[in-house]
């Protein structure tokens, strides 16, 4: 039967499969791995709402999958990933993972080990050393392209002469550039974004920017929530830059307030857009999953996903509907592993270069 179905039959029939379901599709027979392979269902595919996968920073644990679309989670296995040492996820982007491995290299005076990760069909790319950098502070990855099925990875860190550089791997000459040297500032973690020419990540003073191309770097103070202290959490959203704050008084946190990071032509600097606070009512319930202040938060397509600590309940914003949900089966036996958050598109086409 399946022979005798139209092509655009079969094409609805790819769009609903379970994202761990692609690539075994993939290897039943070449008429199938051509259409896995097509222009129109990768089309299909850039198009569709990311999911949410949730990486753990042991290879013997499962990472997980969520798609909004089914509304459930998936096992799937990062044991293909060459190392049984701690793994530091660094960002995704074109289906593709940046992992970083936690050995004694980060702090010693030799290049540090990265990784790019499929982690649908369990490929895995060892990164050559770093011209300069020995010791990351903050990394990220970004699609490049027309068609997003390539890729660069971003790193500032330092040299040996503790001199703060970028240095940025290329997949199309798979190799590394010094593409510029940063003022020695305090970053926060080493979670990192890139969007429209510029790097973004949080550091003791607010939040700084790197025109790549430019070579400048500015420190944007951070927006204020009345007399309150906030901390915050820099993510992407599609193509924006959001940083979701958490309001605190007395070390307890009040509320939750959300940010978009926006460049004024008149001012020739950025500002920061107010999207949303949380409603109160939103609030006391996202504040009653956990006995913890401390959440983390990620981008997924124009959705924005909260967790309370060792909370089996998500939050998600909805940023283009204006609309607040809840994800009520995060699996229970995980709430008290560490695990970072990240978008997770389908991507067939994309090569590990």
């Amino acid at each position: 039967m399946w022979s005798d179905l139209p092509e655009h039959l079969k094409e609805r029939v790819m769009e609903s499969l379970p994202v761990d379901c692609f690539f075994r599709f993939r290897s039943v027979c070449r008429g199938w791995n051509t259409l896995l392979s097509s222009e129109h269902f990768n089309s299909i595919a850039r198009n569709n709402q990311p999911f949410l996968i949730l990486c753990p920073s042991k290879t013997q644990l499962p990472s997980l999958i969520y798609s909004f679309i089914t509304h459930t989670w998936r096992p799937i296995s990062v044991s293909f990933i060459p190392h049984d040492c701690p793994l530091n996820f660094g960002g995704s982007a074109s289906g593709l993972l940046l992992v970083g491995l936690q050995t004694n290299s980060w702090y010693a005076h030799t290049s540090p080990v990265l990784y790019i990760c499929n982690p649908l069909n369990k490929t895995c790319l060892r990164l050559p050393g770093m011209a300069c950098v020995i010791t990351i502070m903050a990394n990220t990855i970004s699609p490049v392209g027309p068609k997003r099925d390539k890729y660069k990875v971003m790193v500032i860190g330092r040299d040996n002469r503790d001199m703060v550089l970028l240095e940025v791997y290329d997949s199309t000459s798979k190799s590394w550039k010094v593409a510029g040297t940063i003022p020695d500032v305090v970053i926060r973690n080493e979670s990192m974004i890139y969007s429209k020419g510029c790097l973004f990540c949080m550091t003791d003073g607010g939040m700084m920017t790197y025109n790549i191309e430019q070579g400048i770097t500015t420190v944007v103070a951070m927006p204020t929530a009345g007399a309150h202290n906030v901390w915050a959490q820099l993510i992407c959203c599609e193509s924006r830059v959001v940083v979701v704050g958490a309001i605190e008084e007395n070390y307890s946190l009040k509320g939750v307030i959300m940010w978009e990071v926006v460049f004024n032509e008149t001012m020739k600097d950025y500002v920061w857009e107010e999207i949303v606070k949380m409603p109160s009512s939103v609030f006391d319930e996202f504040r009653r999953c956990s006995n913890s202040d401390w959440f983390q938060c990620v981008g997924v397509g124009d959705k924005i996903c909260l967790r309370a600590n060792e909370s089996t309940k998500m939050l998600v914003y909805d940023v283009s509907g204006g609309s607040w949900s809840w994800v009520f089966n995060f699996p229970a036996d995980l709430r008290y592993i560490s695990m970072r958050y990240l978008p997770l598109e389908i991507m067939p086409n994309t090569r590990l270069s």
